[in-house]
This record gives C-alpha cells, sequence and structure tokens, in this order.
C-alpha cells in the first residue's frame, strides 16, 4: 500500500510567498497614495487550499479592490462641461495582468455617476468641503476613470521565475524527505 507524501516543504513555501505578496500588495497601495480609510490595507489576504491537482492559492481583497487592481474605464470627456479642461480625456484604463502584459481594464461605469455617500466619507476624510464638491468629484471620476494599480498582479509577474524554482526545490525536498531506505 503506498504512502502519501506529506508536502509541508511545499505549504511552508506556498504560506511565505503568500505573505511576501501581501507584503509586495501593500507596498504598491501605498506608493500610488490609494489609502484612504485603510479598508483596503487591512482586507487583504491569501488561502491556500489543497485540491487533487496540487494547491491553489488565492489572493483576497475588500469589494473595491478589484476595481482599484484593475482599474474602470471612464466614459470619455463627452460627459464635461464644455470648456473643461479635461474635455479630451478618453477614459481607457489599463492594468498588468500576471503574465506581466498590459492589458484593458475588464470594468466600465454604466450610465451611473460613483455614489455620492461613498464620495462624501471619503471628502471627510480628506477635510475636502465646498457647495457641490462631491457632484464634480463623481463627475470627474466618471468621465476620467480611475487608474489600476495592479497591486497584487505586479508582484507575482515580477516574480514569477523565483517563484517557480523555489517551489520546485520544496517539492524537491519533500520527495527526498518521503523516500524511505530499508
Amino acid at each position: 500500500m503506498a504512502t502519501r507524501i506529506k508536502y509541508t516543504n511545499v505549504e511552508r513555501y506556498l504560506r511565505s510567498y503568500g505573505k511576501y505578496i501581501i507584503r509586495q500588495a501593500r507596498k504598491i497601495i501605498k506608493k500610488k497614495r490609494k489609502v484612504s480609510s485603510g479598508v483596503l490595507l487591512r482586507s487583504l489576504k491569501y488561502k491556500i487550499k489543497p485540491t487533487r491537482k496540487g494547491y491553489l492559492t488565492n489572493f483576497l481583497s475588500a469589494k473595491h479592490g478589484d476595481y482599484i487592481d484593475k482599474g474602470v474605464r471612464g466614459k470619455g470627456g463627452g460627459v464635461l462641461p464644455a470648456g473643461s479642461k479635461h474635455k479630451g480625456t478618453s477614459g481607457r484604463k489599463t492594468y498588468v495582468d500576471v503574465d506581466g502584459k498590459r492589458k484593458p481594464s475588464p470594468y466600465k461605469f454604466k450610465g451611473k455617476y460613483p455614489r455620492l455617500s461613498a464620495i462624501k466619507k471619503y471628502m471627510s476624510r480628506k477635510s475636502i468641503s465646498g457647495p457641490g464638491a462631491a457632484f464634480l468629484i463623481s463627475r470627474s471620476i466618471y468621465a476620467k476613470g480611475i487608474t489600476g494599480i495592479s497591486f497584487y498582479s505586479q508582484p507575482i509577474a515580477w516574480s514569477k521565475k523565483k517563484h517557480e524554482k523555489d517551489m520546485m526545490a520544496a517539492f524537491q525536498k519533500d520527495i527526498e524527505n518521503s523516500i524511505k531506505v530499508n
């Protein structure tokens, strides 16, 4: 009867890799100045799930994390009033995928401006005030979109080759540890 191999080194490596990606993602979010309430930073997590074919590593974040990661296409400058200095804004947004290739954002505004309640909370945190400021910020976001910062996919793309090499080394150690000599 064959015994199952325990992949302790592989699991240990995957946990350290998950922590590394989370650290890098937090650095990118802070560097790109996308911290407002801190909800996104606190929500970054990873989960490792064993499957029949190996392991599945999921990187998780708050609801709005995917929009910040991949960006949101704006409607373009046509929604701004005549004479606006951003009238020519196209609204196209891109992000970097896990292979390091630039792709267009899968998200776009569907006829509605961003919620004013969320923008008012943002304004109170940043001490922004003024009559109609929330509407103006909302309209600007609607026209220009939200730039994606690829906080998960960039670190994965940067470390892909090293990850594969280190993963194979951990797998090799587990195989060596499982071989029993009579």
